[in-house]
């Protein structure tokens, strides 16, 4: 909904604009460009209270980002020692992370091992097998010892 025809036509031209349409389609031919048409097309009216805070919302977000997106390339120019140094933090992060994953993968792999072994019976662990120590680890402690004091009441 516009005030008059010219701000509609005007408003047409740019959604034309946007989409791709020829200048042909145009009702006015005095624009070149997809911005002039953006520029010279009328706001859009916002209707209600909430619809006028959610647009003033949304335009401090994209100022804040404007503005963070240029100090950014600011900061990148006057320190570019900084941007080496994080560059190459995210890199050593990236190897110690994978190599987390590979030793979880591994870890994963010899737990499953322990467990298949185990269904297949005792004889295919030793007595002095590391992996005897996974499986009492997970156990508390109450369960696994016993008291010294606990016969002393007869």
């Amino acid at each position: 909904m516009y005030e008059t025809a010219h701000e509609a036509a005007r408003a047409y031209d740019a959604a034309a604009r946007r989409l791709g349409h020829p200048r042909s389609q145009m009702n006015f031919h005095d624009v070149w460009t997809h911005e002039h048409a953006e520029d010279l097309a009328p706001p859009p009216r916002l209707v209600t209270d909430v619809d006028k805070r959610h647009h003033k919302m949304l335009q401090r977000r994209l100022y804040h980002a404007v503005e963070d997106e240029r100090l950014m390339a600011e900061w990148k120019m006057r320190f570019p020692e900084d941007v080496q140094a994080m560059r190459a933090f995210y890199v050593k992060r990236k190897a110690v992370r994978k190599a987390s994953r590979v030793a979880r993968r591994i870890d994963k792999a010899e737990r499953r091992a322990f467990i298949l072994a185990q269904e297949a019976g005792p004889k295919t662990i030793s007595d002095n097998d590391d992996r005897w120590l996974d499986l009492f680890s997970s156990m508390p402690m109450s369960d696994t010892t016993v008291s010294a004091g606990s016969d002393s009441s007869d």
